[in-house]
């Protein structure tokens, strides 16, 4: 007869398995925005020139947008609409053609040698831009520009499901949320610091 406590020991270390199949999340973003004054975020409509930069199927990109919802008001920003909200967040699917990451750059006008802060280099961001990676980008809506990149390898299975899918979006989401820059300080995470102590 098998014991509760060994059955208890298995199911822990199952577990643990499947978490650390979860990766990280890689962040930069500029210096000089001020995120701490941030409250507020809204997405671009899908009839937008944003919603055009990359064919995605109507069910992967409501459980994207409805990751980056649940992500942000969990970290207490509120959405608003795109005229009233202090950021604006637009996320990229990466796919094999690089001519749909150069028009969605674009379209965020993401300049890399910009973003000096954060825990990744602009070399170790585009290191991680590979094919099925997630990228969040926060835009700055008075001039249109990223102020802020986290890219995720969502590592899709062909046998996921629309559970698994979801999974590993929201998980992706909220990993990124954590290098969110909360501190006036620019160059601190202090997310980071508060999991270290």
């Amino acid at each position: 007869m098998i014991n509760t406590r060994l059955l208890s020991c298995l199911a822990f270390i199952i577990s643990l398995a499947a978490c650390s199949s979860f990766l990280e999340a890689t962040t930069s973003f500029r210096d000089g925005f001020d995120f701490s004054s941030v409250e507020s975020y809204s997405t671009y409509g899908r009839n937008s020139s944003f919603g055009d930069s990359q064919n995605l199927s109507d069910t992967t990109r409501n459980t994207i947008e409805l990751a980056i919802e649940q992500g942000f008001e969990s970290n207490g920003f509120n959405y608003k609409t795109f005229q009233k909200a202090d950021i604006i967040i637009t996320y990229h699917l990466l796919s094999n053609r690089s001519a749909d990451l150069d028009k969605y750059n674009q379209q965020v006008k993401y300049c890399s040698y910009c973003f000096r802060a954060g825990q990744a280099s602009r070399a170790e961001l585009l290191k991680e831009l590979r094919s099925g990676s997630l990228i969040l980008d926060i835009i700055n809506p008075k001039n249109e520009s990223s102020v802020w990149r986290s890219v995720y390898p969502l590592k899709f299975k062909e046998d996921d499901n629309s559970r698994e899918m979801q999974e590993k979006i929201s998980h992706a989401v909220n990993s990124m949320l954590r290098h969110y820059p909360r501190d006036k300080t620019i160059g601190i995470d202090t997310n980071a610091k508060r999991e270290s102590a």
